[in-house]
């Protein structure tokens, strides 16, 4: 069973590209066994997914846990063109994850995700600023939000954008979405 936070993001995301599920091949970032958003549709759309997780313990928990995955890549996103040199994804799907990245390595990261997409780069985060409830020192630092993104970040690199719920807001979401293939691919229904 999903949350009322997870079920609002996914039909945020169905509304605004109807056909994401289309996609065959598909690569997923930062996911793990208790934080693999959407890993249910992936699976019912019988779609190929690849996993790209930085923690080495995660990993291991992915393969053993989620056997229906191709293949769980174990490395730092920001290294994507390095670790994955020749692949290529129909869509590469990044569900909250690059509010933990440095601001300095958002759009170059972004750049080598778009070199590996053929259809249809997705990326949801929290819209904003993200408030701890304890103190950072506290808090793993590969699940710490570090970087504030808004519509405008993604905008100036090519994406279009939705947003949920209130801007600097727990709970909160940003959608960007960019059609490398025409965009009435993806987001006309059939």
């Amino acid at each position: 069973m999903i949350s009322q936070v997870e079920a609002d993001r996914l039909r945020q995301l169905e509304k605004n590209i109807p056909r994401v599920w289309n996609n065959r091949r598909v690569l997923y970032i930062g996911a793990n066994r208790n934080r693999f958003h959407y890993n249910e549709n992936l699976k019912k759309n019988e779609c190929t997914t690849d996993v790209l997780e930085i923690d080495e313990g995660r990993c291991k928990e992915l393969k053993t846990s989620f056997r229906w995955l191709n293949n769980v890549i174990c490395g730092n996103v920001i290294d994507v063109d390095e670790l994955l040199p020749n692949a290529k994804y129909d869509m590469v799907l990044w569900s909250h994850g690059p509010e933990i990245l440095e601001k300095t390595f958002f759009a170059p990261t972004i750049k080598k995700l778009e070199k590996i997409t053929n259809n249809l780069l997705v990326i949801m985060c929290p819209w904003g600023k993200y408030l701890y409830y304890k103190p950072i020192s506290e808090l793993n630092p590969i699940d710490t939000n570090i970087t504030a993104l808004y519509e405008q970040d993604f905008r100036k690199l090519g994406f279009s954008t939705s947003v949920l719920g209130k801007k600097d807001v727990n709970g909160s979401n940003l959608l960007a979405w960019k059609c490398i293939k025409s965009i009435e691919t993806f987001t006309r229904k059939e």
